[in-house]
């Protein structure tokens, strides 16, 4: 059987694919998302979140802590 010039890219990207859902990998990606998620949860998100505490004495004196307006009106608060 004779390789075309097509099933050439078509294997290799199949070896791609193939190695990046190796089990390794996915273990991998599984405890980045389990550590990530275990941070937001440690941390908290929302109105209870770090940066809601640190920004409740700040009076938007932080950049992090300024409300962005709506798009329309093209100002920041």
């Amino acid at each position: 059987m004779q390789r075309t010039y097509e099933t050439v890219p078509v294997q290799a990207l199949v070896r791609k694919v193939r190695a990046f859902v190796a089990p390794e990998q996915l273990l991998l990606g599984a405890v980045l998302v389990l550590g990530w998620a275990a941070l937001i949860a440690w941390t908290g998100n929302g109105a209870v979140g770090w940066q809601a505490r640190l920004c409740a004495g700040a009076d938007a004196s932080v950049a992090a802590c300024r409300v962005v307006a709506p798009a329309a009106d093209r100002k920041v608060s």
